[in-house]
């Protein structure tokens, strides 16, 4: 699976974009600000319906327009699938797949999944739980078709929940309901994600065993309560203190992934380099172990590489990401850099220079 072509108009500054993609790495550079990180986040709204540098949209639409379109030509086993998305100041949105119009943003997310690696990524490690909690969530989804229903069907339960801790009097037997619910869909989120890490963990473990030498590498998972406890019972217990808190303080959306480093937290342990080779070997890992249950690709944004990894570092992770055979963005301020995170004898290679919100194609 490869995004073939990509046409991008009224996104920040960037100028009536068509590009024709390379399956394999596509490198692009130019100065800071020539929008380089713009068209990575093009190809964010085309596949996730939202922006991965900012909540609200209208930063995102170029200042003289009044909406911003993206639209993509997804190839999957021969098959071309057009998909185009949207979106306006007024908050209309627009999303279509092979000419049909969708309603959510988890089709595009299914159709076109995609890993970015920028200098956000790294509170996956000195971030709070819900950075975690979206790491591990991204492979479930992407993995386990009936996740995504399960998990909606939970914040549903958890609403009313939290709707009647809110109330000045809760009826007994209608919160019996609800826990009831709450319960029997948590133990299946629950189920999922350890099913997931337990593929995930030695993906990870193997994945940074090729780019560097960190020793002492351990992984949790806390599930979002005490598992020595059946869940209904935490839930009673914590009655009271949530009825002051007026939410629901255990349960899957409390779950967070713990990662040490002998015995340590690896955010208190390891060097700021260290770090972020270890968030990149995470998301690597989520890419093969991607391709090993479905066996299609997912796609790679990886912003500003040079500026986050050294030399060795990102020849690394280029032969990792060219083994893998995954589509790959790369984004730089100097030729040089850019051209050197790639195996020099891999010959699907793009190459553009982003100026003043222009791209061109240039040669490798």
């Amino acid at each position: 699976m490869y995004l073939k072509k990509l046409d991008v108009h009224g996104l920040r500054n960037l100028k009536g974009i068509q590009l024709l993609l390379s399956p394999g790495a596509n490198l692009f550079y130019g100065q800071n600000g020539s929008g380089k990180t713009s068209l990575l986040e093009a190809i964010h709204l085309l596949g996730r319906g939202r922006s991965f540098r900012t909540r609200t949209l209208n930063p995102v639409i170029n200042q003289q327009e009044d909406s911003c379109t993206v639209f993509g030509l997804l190839e999957k086993e021969g098959v071309n699938f057009p998909m185009g998305v949207s979106r306006s100041r007024q908050g209309d949105f627009l999303f279509k797949v092979n000419g049909e119009t969708i309603n959510n943003a988890s089709t595009l997310a299914e159709m076109m999944p995609l890993l970015v690696l920028d200098s956000e990524s790294f509170h996956l490690l000195d971030g709070g739980p819900k950075y975690r909690r979206q790491y591990v969530d991204w492979g479930v989804f992407h993995v386990e078709h009936q996740y995504r229903g399960v998990w909606q069907s939970f914040r549903r339960a958890l609403k009313q929940r939290n709707s009647l801790l809110r109330r000045d009097r809760i009826d007994d037997a209608e919160m019996s309901v609800w826990d009831l619910e709450f319960v029997e869909l948590a133990e299946r989120i629950n189920g999922f994600r350890e099913a997931y890490l337990k593929e995930l963990i030695p993906k990870i473990q193997w994945v940074m065993s090729e780019l560097s030498n960190i020793e002492g590498l351990e992984f949790k998972h806390y599930a979002g309560w005490d598992k020595t406890k059946p869940l209904a019972e935490v839930l009673a217990s914590d009655r009271q203190r949530d009825m002051l808190a007026k939410v629901t303080g255990h349960g899957p959306h409390r779950a967070d992934l713990s990662v040490r480093s002998n015995k340590q937290s690896a955010n208190d342990v390891l060097s700021r380099g260290q770090t972020k080779i270890l968030v990149t070997a995470m998301q690597i890992a989520q890419g093969f172990l991607f391709h090993e249950r479905t066996g299609n690709q997912c796609l790679y944004l990886l912003d500003d590489l040079p500026s986050e990894l050294d030399l060795q570092h990102r020849e690394k992770v280029g032969e990792l990401l060219c083994r893998l055979g995954a589509q790959t963005f790369i984004t730089g301020v100097f030729l040089e850099d850019v051209v050197s995170t790639w195996p020099k004898e891999e010959t699907q290679t793009n190459m553009f220079h982003v100026e003043h919100g222009g791209i061109t194609p240039t040669e490798c």
